[in-house]
């Protein structure tokens, strides 16, 4: 079986990146304890930045921390006959087209991770999320080799006679 790999070395520096702004509010909620000339503007700038920030930054964390300490380094893992993402298998033949969805934000400020969109026969779609481990150039690799497999595998062998 052929694997879309990604790098654990990308996904550990995006975590500690992450890491970073996650103390950094953690910082800013502690500086309205230390100073005693701090302003209610202030006040309330450090406790919005950190409401904001540790759960959009915290998930990015957990996140990409989960994928760096993963056993297996893959997003798919495919043959002739199917892919699959290590939790769901799905033959070529039922899968219409691929769609790359961008990264978003969601309620509450929730993000929403760069996502491979699978179109399948019966109308449903199957999401694999990239959890930003893979970067642009790596991105538009794998949506180019996926678009390409599902052109070869996915389309109904004809029988010359």
């Amino acid at each position: 079986m052929d694997k879309i790999v990604y790098r654990r070395s990308l996904a550990f520096w995006k975590a500690l990146g992450s890491l970073m702004f996650v103390l950094i509010c953690l910082f800013l909620l502690l500086l309205i304890f230390i100073d005693e000339d701090i302003s209610a503007l202030q006040i309330f700038f450090f406790i919005t930045s950190a409401m904001v920030g540790i759960p959009f930054f915290g998930s990015y964390l957990v996140v990409c921390l989960s994928r760096t300490l993963r056993k297996n380094t893959f997003l798919f893992i495919f043959d002739e006959h199917s892919i699959s993402d290590g939790v769901r298998t799905v033959p070529w033949s039922a899968i219409t087209k691929v769609e790359f969805e961008g990264a978003s934000i969601r309620k509450w400020l929730r993000p929403r991770f760069p996502a491979f969109i699978f179109h399948l026969n019966d109308r449903s779609t199957w999401e694999v999320s990239t959890d930003y481990v893979l970067n642009d150039m790596e991105l538009n690799q794998t949506n180019k080799q996926l678009r390409s497999l599902i052109n070869q595998y996915g389309k109904p062998k004809t029988k010359r006679s």
